[in-house]
């Protein structure tokens, strides 16, 4: 997905760099479009991820949580028990993680919504708009 990515990039920076005709401005809006459909696509499996993994962010906060109320002798306080949690390895990888898709999905979206104003501009300039 990278690389479709990339790939339409450059065809933006050629685009105002050379020109575009009439026949390739219709060309790249066909183009932008599937690419919005391609992105949908890779979009729903990466937010899907991204609920998963908080979800299960949650859960191993939630067990390592019990634990440590469970193996205190004294009931800690919250703060305490927040402090242990933001320093435990599995819940720092496992938020890393999310951390990681949700950013992988909102760059994605970014391209989605560029890709949207490509399709539109070369549809207009295909229409003979050069507002």
């Amino acid at each position: 997905m990278k690389e479709l990515c990339k790939q339409l990039e450059a065809k933006i920076v050629n685009s105002y760099e050379q020109g575009v005709s009439l026949e390739d401005a219709e060309r790249l809006a066909s183009e932008f479009l599937y690419a919005q459909m391609q992105i949908s696509g890779e979009l729903k499996k990466l937010d899907l991820d991204s609920r998963m993994r908080k979800t299960g962010v949650k859960a191993v906060r939630a067990a390592i949580y019990l634990d440590i109320v469970q193996k205190s002798d004294k009931k800690p306080t919250e703060a305490q028990i927040s402090a242990m949690l933001d320093s435990d390895q599995l819940v720092s990888g496992e938020q890393e993680a999310l951390d990681t898709a949700e950013v992988e999905r909102d760059d994605l979206k970014r391209y989605y919504d560029i890709f949207q104003n490509a399709h539109i501009h070369y549809r207009g300039i295909a229409k003979g708009r050069m507002e």
